[in-house]
């Protein structure tokens, strides 16, 4: 009778924890794409610069899969935010049947302030 729990435990355990290394990757990789991109001087160079640093930066991380990842940028040229979503339905640990799953979309997002305080 413990045993069962015990797995169950176990289980739920890898996977939560899974998704939160998932989570925390995303989050700072949008933190440094944010934090790039205020060394662009137009929207257009901004952008870029986020995109690049944020695929760089989850290129570090082995288990996220960088075809499954969307960078939105959205830039109103007092503020500049970077949304990092991640698809983990595919994952395996992502399709027990046992364990109830968190959210398989993730989405992070890091927000700067580009005009002078």
């Amino acid at each position: 009778m413990v045993l069962p729990v015990l797995m169950l435990l176990i289980m739920g355990i890898i996977v939560y924890g899974q998704w939160l290394a998932c989570a925390s990757a995303l989050q700072q990789s949008a933190n440094e794409g944010a934090r790039a991109s205020l060394s662009g001087l137009s929207q257009e160079e901004r952008a870029l610069t986020a995109r690049q640093t944020v695929a760089d930066s989850l290129s570090h991380y082995d288990g996220i899969d960088q075809r499954k990842v969307a960078i939105g940028i959205q830039d109103d040229g007092t503020t500049l935010n970077v949304t990092v979503n991640y698809d983990m339905s595919d994952q395996s640990v992502m399709k027990l049947p046992f364990v109830p799953i968190p959210d398989k979309v993730l989405s992070r997002s890091a927000a700067v302030r580009l005009t002078s305080f």
